[in-house]
């Protein structure tokens, strides 16, 4: 059996790291308040070294982070698992990212239009996204009569780990 270091598993290039942002579909936002760790999921968009993310004006999350903006945001494929013919030796096939970086909320319609139209392409299409107008932000309010908060967290370092191999074949 090969014993596998930690280096062999770190993701050193960020060309790798980026493309599993672009790839994610949910981000884990870990924020920190009053010494309350709290992890989040999210939908989001990874745009020219930034992460976006949407949610209600008047909710905690937005609340602690304007309050707190130091952030960590984790992203992860999960590939399956890598049987063995020990326990103690199945392995997980995967790569994961996970970033440092300050949280800012966006404030005018003009600044929140661009990243939400980024967020609705990736998860309703681009027809979708085009019809989002600086003028349809500033008006739109929730079911409960919320605006939208769009956060833009500036990446300042980010770390990568993967598996030695993307498997050949379908995993467990």
């Amino acid at each position: 059996m090969k014993t596998v270091g930690i280096d062999e598993r770190t993701v050193e290039d960020r060309r790798e790291m980026e493309e599993i942002l672009l790839a994610a579909k949910v981000g884990r936002l870990g924020i920190c308040w009053n010494g309350q760790p709290l992890i989040i999921p999210v939908n989001f968009v990874y745009e020219n070294g930034a992460i976006y993310f949407h949610g209600s004006d008047l909710g905690l999350k937005t609340e602690f982070l304007r309050r707190n903006p130091d952030v960590c945001f984790e992203v992860d494929e999960f590939w399956g698992t890598v049987p063995a013919s020990v326990p103690c030796e199945y392995d997980t096939a995967y790569r994961s990212v996970v970033v440092s970086g300050t949280a800012q909320v966006l404030s005018s319609p003009e600044e929140k239009t661009v990243p939400l139209r980024l967020i609705v392409a990736k998860y309703a299409g681009q027809d979708a996204a085009k019809g989002l107008t600086p003028l349809m932000v500033e008006e739109y309010r929730s079911s409960r009569g919320r605006e939208t908060a769009v956060v833009k967290i500036r990446v300042k370092a980010m770390t990568g780990k993967r598996s030695t191999e993307k498997p050949t074949r379908k995993v467990e």
